[in-house]
């Protein structure tokens, strides 16, 4: 399957999230931040400033669709949609005829999710 590991892509199976008990238990994600009005946060809420990066089959990424439709943000927040199915390097970003409501990414032309590690110039909240 492949997963990304400090930001290089390996082909190996993922970390074992599954608790003793046979549960789901997921694996701490570093993205733990909030959007605040103020920015007080490090991250403020400004129009255009955020791209979701998204696939169909993702539940997760379902969960932010969801929130961005609720709280009415689709006009402020840009989305790329994944191409169906976990490729060898993970989620693609491309035009594919076959996939029309699957959309590139046009806002930091990325062609794998992984791809945000290499951006020159990148800043996160890690950095």
């Amino acid at each position: 399957m492949g997963m990304l590991v400090d930001g290089q892509w390996r082909d190996e199976d993922p970390v074992n999230e599954i608790g003793k008990a046979g549960n789901f238990q997921r694996v701490d994600s570093i993205f733990r931040d909030r959007i605040t009005a103020d920015g007080s946060s490090g991250f403020k809420a400004e129009a255009g400033r955020y791209h979701l990066y998204v696939a169909h089959g993702c539940p997760w990424a379902h969960r932010t669709l969801i929130y961005r439709a609720a709280k009415k943000l689709e006009a402020l927040i840009s989305v790329a949609y994944a191409i169906p199915g976990l490729k060898r390097n993970g989620w693609v970003f491309e035009d594919d005829p076959r996939y029309p409501d699957c959309l590139p990414d046009t806002v930091n032309r990325f062609h794998y999710l992984h791809d945000y590690r290499h951006r020159p110039g990148r800043q996160s909240h890690r950095d």
